[in-house]
């Protein structure tokens, strides 16, 4: 995991950082042996993840298009990170 995320240190991916369907901007930071940390475009927050946490890594030299009509977006990757879901009885 660390070789692949290694190859985008500094750049800009997209990754869905705090909710399980919209991905956003952000700069991968750092890359450890466990962990990988990302600087959100928006807020400029930090974010840390376990390489465990990665769902699934996309990556095309020509671009990945995310999003749809009016949140149209262009990544060489796009990392999936798996969320917990809350639950909020009704």
């Amino acid at each position: 995991m660390k070789t692949i995320l290694e190859k985008y240190l500094n750049k800009e991916i997209g990754i869905n950082i705090e909710h399980a369907f919209r991905f956003e901007s952000a700069q991968i930071i750092a890359v450890e042996e466990t962990y990988f940390s990302v600087k959100d475009e928006n807020q400029s927050y930090i974010h840390h993840f376990s390489h465990r946490s990665i769902v699934q890594i996309i990556e095309n030299d020509d671009g990945i298009n995310i999003g749809g009509f009016l949140s149209h977006k262009h990544f060489s990757m796009v990392i999936k990170v798996g969320h917990i879901f809350e639950y909020i009885p009704v």
